[in-house]
């Protein structure tokens, strides 16, 4: 058993790890490496009363943990398709209950981000007399755990046979004739539908705080850097729309189509992306930010995707470099942002179109 166990964490969890390397870099920054000490301390200590102190909190982040564990449970099922993982099948010489209890293991240490931080809102919760809600979450928690260790056993038996998806349409998901504008657009709401509702989500919860829980005390210079973390977060969709376009779609390099032309389509795709985050502003800013200090927010927002997405153009650029370029990007940012937002916007576009008219026609495609 020791020895399946060892084989299994080699399998999924030490790569599930090594694939999201990148991922779970840029998270830990955004969470833990903006801020100092005691700003990070304040900043979760009010996360977590919140998750327990309000039933919307607890919904959003019960939700968000959902589409994690939902990463780990698509991942491990996908590998489970592999040729090289058909040695698994070799798990059903153990009993039922035993291969339930070792792939709940595995379960638990893909899941260890999400458990080690609940733990912590879970304290919490005792300590603020929120003993209903924490054992709850608990629950909850246990669940999606054996639930997805479920779902294993049944695919490595032979009783699951197609993988769990998302069975979601949203906009322009038919079969309706579409645009060629729309492409992009279509690809992102299409095939990266996770993405794009956990975003939506994490969004959300930063409006969340700053315009309800934390209204009175409503600060632009922290507003704006809270808003430009969540765009920020959208650089993974920036990566999927650069890989659809220069790849699945390399053809229309061969088209008459200007280098202006082609990154004003992916400006249109990413205000159609932030729209919700301009709507959700425009409605809850209300005599706290005019206008004007509405737009030039969400301009700087969508400089940053336009910025990330001319630093793609660069030489040898991988996922992982991708992800140093899009925490240096947000740092250097937060280092700018006391000089004004028009400065902020103004590097953002410089740099842009900069490095994306030197170094588009040098793609290897």
């Amino acid at each position: 058993m020791l020895s399946t166990i060892k084989l299994l964490f080699k399998a999924w969890v030490i790569q599930f790890y090594k694939v999201n390397t990148g991922f779970f870099l840029f998270i830990f920054l955004v969470l833990f490496g903006i801020m100092d000490g005691q700003e990070i301390m304040i900043f979760h200590v009010s996360l977590m009363q919140a998750i327990v102190g309000t039933t919307t909190g607890l919904l959003i982040a019960l939700g968000i943990w959902a589409l994690y564990n939902y990463k780990c449970v698509v991942f491990v099922l996908n590998s489970l398709d592999k040729p090289q993982y058909s040695f698994l099948t070799n798990l059903q010489v153990f009993t039922g209950m035993q291969q339930v209890v070792v792939l709940a293991l595995c379960q638990l240490i893909l899941y260890l981000p999400v458990l080690l931080y609940a733990a912590f809102v879970v304290s919490i919760g005792f300590y603020n007399g929120e003993s209903g809600k924490s054992v709850a979450i608990v629950l909850y928690l246990l669940l999606l755990c054996f639930g997805s260790a479920y779902l294993y056993y049944r695919k490595v038996n032979g009783f699951h046979k197609q993988m769990f998806m998302l069975p979601v349409l949203l906009p322009f998901s038919g079969k309706r004739s579409r645009q060629p504008v729309l492409y992009l657009s279509h690809y992102l709401l299409h095939e990266r539908k996770l993405a794009w509702v956990a975003l939506k989500v994490f969004s959300s919860v930063i409006f969340y705080l700053v315009f309800v829980t934390h209204r009175a005390d409503f600060s632009l210079g922290y507003f704006r850097l809270f808003f430009l973390m969540a765009t920020i977060a959208h650089s993974m969709l920036v990566f999927y729309s650069f890989e659809f376009v220069e790849k699945q779609m390399a053809f229309t390099r061969n088209l008459p189509l200007t280098r202006t032309y082609r990154l004003l389509f992916y400006l249109g795709t990413y205000l159609f992306i932030l729209l919700p985050e301009f709507c959700w502003m425009w409605l809850y800013a209300d005599e706290l930010m005019s206008w004007l200090e509405v737009v030039l927010t969400f301009s700087a927002g969508l400089g940053q995707l336009v910025l990330l997405t001319a630093v793609l153009y660069l030489p040898n650029m991988s996922l992982q470099r991708f992800a140093w370029f899009t925490c240096l990007i947000y740092f250097i940012t937060a280092i700018l942002l006391p000089s004004g937002i028009t400065i902020v916007l103004l590097s953002e576009v410089t740099v842009a179109l900069f490095i994306y008219y030197r170094n588009y026609y040098k793609l290897e495609s």
